[in-house]
């Protein structure tokens, strides 16, 4: 596989990775990079994609963020039901802790995603029982 439109400097660093037991391979391809004039852009054309912009690209995807963000937001909501769960255990929970809970439900959205979807409304289902058994209507 041939990269090209590889800046100088990775050029160095990916030769530099090579083993040394293979000199005339890294010779030809020092010889190639030097070669190999650095094409001008064209206006109006779009520049080749690099590799640093393809790492850059896949480290801001908006999609993958959201995810995130929506699987903490999960996850925000099954660490407050098991710190319920252990309050619970040990006698009366704390009231902090309630009022996190029913905020918890009452604010998260619900995802777009049809499988964190539905675990959302299982635990938020999870949620108004355990609030519901202290009398606690969301």
């Amino acid at each position: 596989m041939r990269i090209d439109s590889l800046s100088p400097m990775m050029a160095r660093n990916l030769l530099a990775a090579l083993p040394k037991s293979v000199p005339s391979l890294a010779s030809r391809l020092e010889e190639q990079v030097a070669a190999a004039p650095h094409p001008q852009p064209v206006p109006g054309t779009v520049p080749a994609t690099s590799v640093q912009m393809l790492v850059a690209i896949a480290a801001n995807n908006p999609v993958a963020e959201r995810r995130r963000k929506q699987a903490r937001d999960v996850e925000r909501g099954i660490d407050a039901l098991d710190r319920l769960h252990k309050e619970l255990v040990a006698g009366t929970p704390n009231v902090a802790r309630l009022r996190e809970i029913v905020q918890w439900s009452e604010t998260v959205p619900t995802p777009a995603e049809p499988e964190l979807a539905a675990l959302m409304r299982d635990i938020d289902v999870r949620v108004r029982v355990e609030l519901a058994k202290l009398d606690i209507q969301v």
